[in-house]
């Protein structure tokens, strides 16, 4: 065949083959990129669907509906929905797998993507999958309209409306309507962000993006050029809040063991910006002047772990706490935490805390860690130190200094303190001299010496606490006070103005069992005596105190109440003779105690300021098991006389009931209703009324406020001396504190003082206008 022939004959098969490649391109391509796409989904466990793929010559490829899950869904869900996607393929590096972009530009609109992990160990795509994204990456990306949801265990992390262009000649831009943070540790929500982009060298830079008042990202750079690797990294600098944050975190996951290095520093950034910023509800004020912070493995594995923290705090305030400055250094190597030192510093104030300490391998390790250290602090201004912690700042005052050591390695303890103060107030306790000595053992805390001075008064002790499970106590203290008012809570003008109450109390304490005994010398009257046996184990509340067994013995012979300080306000006894004699046993909710007290010529102040007006009062009380009987008790106002008898029934300390009744008629000129009775007023009239009161009942308990009040009324033909059960009872709430609404008083009558009874002062007699 001639040389002419055969040229036009190859033209024209070129020319057939061309057209071919032409008409079936579309349909090669379309094909095989839904092939190829179906294909890598199946290999790393993912379904795909894929509405329709159009792929015209030397056009774009446009995919539209893509869908993208997990076919298992356990503790990874992927749900990736993409609207459109157009991008270009680099044919020549695909044909002839040459290193390079597989895709030159993508543009991406509407994005919709899910991404929750329970288990951070659950691996998402393999070592060949992240391959294929880092070949995947484009010369120039566009995503338009895209909602972003990401949770990693309790991270969550959710972009609403983002925009992100990004290509490798020129400036790109990023928009997201908001961005959401929320954790454990942080909860923060970013909205309306605009910066600039720049996509280089698998690297994509966002710069000038302001995320709230006073913290402005200058650049973060996230850097996915090893992402094939399974490795990836992000740089990033920002103003914060009047300082600088620097940070740089890679991330490696090539091997079965994951790898983190971070590392970062702060210097200068102000509290109170910050704490304007994220909203906290307490104002924090002071200057985080340099903070460097560095971690390099994974917290899963905290044998290979390597971490470092070093930070300063100047001008610290926050509430009533305050502080000039705080140092922290601390450093974490094979499983030991170095605290380099902890340093408090309080204008007269200073606190330095070091040592070292096991990592804890479980979350109870925490609770007894392996730690070994001193401890040093001189402290001039106690109220202010104990603020810093929390403590109200009135309720400590003077100086302390504290020295010492401690080591609890293999769980034995062991160490020492030594504590010296000098005009102190603790818990508002005024307090001379404070000097004590600790040692910390294996099984117990030591303590060799405590001593405590108050003008004339003194508090001596000795002791040890077992650390073990039983925590039991034991040891001695013996106190002796010049004067006891000095340590009640009553005003403090009314206790200068009386006369000084001396008190001497011992001690013993064996396996936390508690034996007292003291004596209060009353001015003017025999002492009082007392002892009390009864177990204080460590961590016992009122309730469980209540239902311990005790006992309890109380011996006043003569109390003259002329001289005996007033603890009430209103004064309630003027003159008088109390003495008795008790003794209790069993517990304080089922007590049985017997004995008998006895009050003779009791003088009461009677003005109206009280409670009750009387002006006399004399009786006697003899208990027996769970009851007392009141077996006469005789009062007086300025008008009339009454003779009462009653009992007592406490067999429950929860429900104790006080029923009296009198020997002469007593009468009820209350105005109801009423609601809460706040003082009982007795007065006179000159005729009997009817109904007549037969009893009045108290109820209540006896370590609660809440009492009330019954009266019940007897019928005409029942002996005064014998209360009517079916007599009319009416009861209402006792408020003798001055809390309750609509308070009011009981009025009570009886008749009028006969003209022959005898009075410490002969005084006219006046009238007396009942209440109807």
């Amino acid at each position: 065949m001639p040389l002419k022939n055969r040229f036009v004959l190859v033209s024209l098969f070129l020319l057939l083959a061309a057209l071919l490649a032409v008409w079936f391109a579309p349909f090669t391509v379309s094909h095989g990129v839904r092939w190829w796409i179906w294909w890598r989904a199946r290999q790393e466990g993912f379904t795909v669907n894929i509405d329709k793929i159009d792929a015209p010559f030397l056009r774009p490829v446009v995919i539209r509906q893509l869908r993208l899950t997990n076919a298992h869904d356990d503790t990874l869900r992927v749900d990736l929905t993409i609207g459109e996607a157009l991008f270009d393929l680099d044919f020549k590096h695909i044909l002839l797998h040459r290193r390079g972009r597989a895709i030159r530009n993508l543009s991406i609109r509407e994005l919709h993507g899910e991404l929750r992990r329970t288990n951070p160990t659950v691996r998402a795509i393999t070592r060949r999958g992240w391959a294929t994204l880092h070949r995947m990456l484009p010369e120039n990306l566009t995503v338009a309209g895209s909602e972003v949801r990401i949770e990693n265990g309790p991270t969550l992390v959710l972009l609403r409306n983002g925009f992100l262009s990004a290509n490798q000649t020129e400036a790109g831009r990023f928009t997201a309507a908001e961005v959401m943070i929320a954790s454990p540790w942080f909860h923060q929500t970013f909205s309306q962000l605009r910066g600039a982009t720049r996509w280089e060298a698998n690297r994509l830079t966002i710069a000038g993006l302001t995320l709230t008042h006073g913290l402005d990202l200058q650049s973060a750079t996230a850097d996915l050029s090893r992402l094939g690797n399974q490795r990836v990294g992000l740089q990033f600098d920002a103003d914060a809040f009047g300082g600088k944050i620097r940070g740089n975190i890679s991330h490696e996951w090539r091997s079965q063991r994951s790898n983190w290095k971070i590392a970062g520093g702060a210097t200068d950034i102000s509290l109170e910006q910050t704490s304007e910023a994220f909203g906290f509800a307490d104002r924090i004020s002071g200057l985080l002047h340099a903070g460097n912070f560095t971690f390099r493995g994974n917290l899963a594995e905290p044998d290979r772990v390597t971490a470092s923290l070093w930070s300063e705090l100047t001008g610290l305030t926050w509430r009533n706490r305050t502080a000039e400055a705080m140092m922290l250094g601390a450093a974490l190597y094979n499983r030991r935490i170095q605290l380099q030192q902890l340093y408090i510093k309080q204008r007269a104030n200073q606190f330095t805390l070091s040592g070292e300490a096991a990592f804890p391998t479980s979350a109870s390790g925490w609770l007894s860690p392996d730690f070994r250290g001193n401890i040093s602090a001189s402290i001039d201004q106690l109220g202010d130190f104990a603020a810093l912690f929390g403590a109200n700042a009135g309720d400590f005052a003077g100086k302390i200094t504290i020295d010492g050591a401690m080591d609890t390695r293999d769980r034995k303890f062991g160490g020492h303190l030594m504590v010296e103060g000098a005009s102190l107030t603790l818990f508002k306790t005024a307090i001379d001299n404070l000097s004590a000595k600790l040692n910390l053992k294996a099984t117990d805390l030591e303590i060799e010496q405590l001593a405590m001075t108050h003008k004339n008064d003194s508090l001596s002790g000795q002791g040890k606490v077992d650390l073990s499970h039983e925590h039991n106590y034991s040891g001695t203290l013996e106190a002796r006070l010049n004067n006891l008012l000095d340590y009640l809570p009553i005003p403090r003008e009314r206790s200068e103005k009386a006369n000084p109450v001396p008190a001497e109390v011992q001690s013993t304490i064996d396996s936390s069992k508690w034996d007292v005994r003291g004596v209060i010398h009353m001015p003017s009257s025999s002492p009082i005596s007392f002892t009390a046996n009864f177990p204080l184990a460590i961590g016992t509340d009122w309730t469980a105190f209540r239902k311990s067994p005790l006992s309890i013995t109380l011996n006043f012979p003569s109390l003259f109440l002329a001289n005996a300080p007033q603890l009430f306000h209103p004064q309630l006894f003027r003159d008088g003779i109390l003495s008795g004699n008790v003794w209790l046993s069993e517990t304080l909710q089922h007590p049985h105690i017997d004995g008998d007290i006895q009050l003779v010529n009791g003088k009461l102040s009677g003005d109206g300021g009280g409670p009750i007006n009387l002006t006399e009062a004399s009786g006697r009380i003899a208990f027996g098991g769970n009851r007392a009987a009141i077996e006469f008790l005789n009062v007086a106002t300025k008008d009339t006389d009454l003779s009462l008898r009653g009992e007592i029934d406490f067999q429950d300390t929860n429900n104790v009931t006080l029923k009296v009744n009198g020997a002469m008629p007593l009468f009820d000129l209350t105005q109801y209703p009423i609601g809460c009775m706040e003082k009982i007023e007795l007065t006179s009239v000159p005729f009997t009324l009817a109904p007549a009161v037969a009893e009045l009942e108290f109820r209540g308990g006896l370590f609660q406020p809440s009492w009330t009040i019954g009266v019940k009324d007897r019928t005409i033909a029942q002996s005064f001396y014998t209360p009517d059960p079916s007599g009319v009872s009416r009861e209402f709430p006792l408020c003798f504190s001055g809390a309750g609404p609509e308070r009011t008083k009981l009025v009570l009558a009886a008749l009028p003082r006969a003209e022959g009874h005898p009075t410490a002062t002969p005084r006219p007699k006046k009238p007396t206008k009942g209440r109807q």
